[in-house]
């Protein structure tokens, strides 16, 4: 799948992108590539010798077909001009050309909100902020006027089969039985038909530290071009329950409350939460083994950890109960060598 093995595509391009570089800034800067992340973009530092900076997002063309779905590049651009007017910073486009794959943009610097909460900086008011922009918006963005993909459609909510198609039959050594994955399917079932239904609204879709970006007088939102019109406790959860960090339980109470107080946001949240963490345990694993990234497999232990939390809630006793007849080891360790893995995984996984 090209979108998994993207730098030799660019590579392939890089007289191209040289190409687009002259023709938008000249001869005279420097360049270094910064960021990659899980789909299909690199990014790269432009510095020029007056001091100035700009960013090159470097994306798999829209239509080539090749690129990571939800992450098209045109998405980006639109979703970009809406989150500003609704006063959101997002970086400027100072240049784009759709058709090839750049993008020079605004450069946001170096300091995530991640690094600053690492470096010590107060995350009562980091996640406070980043509460706020949420509230902003799900009220700013009340309608699907961007014409947004049904989260209920697309492949963030089928990827909550991956803990079912990739982490079991890692820890199994064996390859799943017909009927698992549809056993499993049933258990979410169970717990959301007794629900009221969930809120919903413009949701970002990645929104977590590493995605915000701390500067002077805001917070600055990146990797925006997934959103979709889904439940609004998803990007609540995400950015409390990161993967990459702990989040103080006093701060998630507090930020929930922020948020949401009612009760119906509340439970939906723990849905939401666990149904994005049963996604990334099996999306690390597939990443490491069909995507070359074995750095992934960092995050297993504190995901593992997130849902047998998440187990005890009154919510979630069927998707529970199922965990436990299958006899699901959610403290498993020292089986995931994707080498050894592959073997296990059924042509039909997600």
């Amino acid at each position: 799948m090209l979108a998994l093995n993207a730098k030799d595509y660019f590579e392939a391009r890089s007289e191209l992108r040289a190409a687009f570089l002259a023709d938008n800034i000249g001869g005279d800067f420097d360049i270094k590539l910064v960021a990659s992340d899980w789909a299909s973009r690199r990014y790269f530092r432009i510095r020029r010798p007056n001091g100035g900076t700009q960013i090159l997002m470097e994306a798999i063309p829209d239509h080539t077909g090749q690129y990571t779905p939800g992450h098209k590049l045109s998405d980006y651009i639109r979703i970009s001009y809406a989150l500003r007017e609704a006063g959101i910073r997002a970086p400027q486009i100072a240049v784009s050309d759709e058709h090839e794959g750049y993008l020079l943009l605004e450069d946001f610097g170096d300091l995530s909100v991640y690094a600053a909460l690492e470096q010590g900086e107060d995350a009562d008011v980091l996640y406070g902020e980043a509460t706020n922009i949420l509230i902003r918006m799900r009220d700013n963005l009340k309608n699907n006027n961007l014409n947004l993909p049904d989260y209920y459609a697309g492949h963030v909510h089928k990827g909550r089969q991956r803990i079912v198609d990739w982490y079991i039959p890692a820890t199994r050594s064996a390859k799943n039985a017909d009927g698992l994955l549809e056993s499993y399917l049933a258990a979410w079932t169970a717990v959301e038909k007794h629900l009221p239904p969930c809120p919903m609204g413009f949701s970002h879709g990645d929104y977590h530290a590493q995605n915000l970006m701390r500067l002077d007088d805001a917070l600055g939102v990146l990797d925006f071009q997934g959103a979709m019109w889904g439940p609004l406790p998803y990007d609540l959860a995400n950015l409390l329950e990161d993967i990459r960090r702990d989040v103080p339980p006093d701060i998630r109470a507090a930020m929930i409350g922020r948020y949401d107080v009612g009760e119906t946001f509340s439970l939906w949240y723990r849905v939401m939460a666990t149904q994005f963490h049963c996604r990334i345990l099996g999306q690390t694993l597939r990443l490491a083994i069909a995507g070359g990234r074995p750095d992934f497999l960092k995050f297993i232990p504190r995901v593992q950890n997130y849902i047998r939390e998440a187990l005890d809630a009154p919510v979630l006793k069927p998707l529970a109960q199922w965990f436990q007849e299958e006899k699901v080891d959610l403290e498993a360790e020292n089986c995931f060598d994707p080498g050894r893995v592959k073997e296990f995984i059924r042509h039909d996984a997600f």
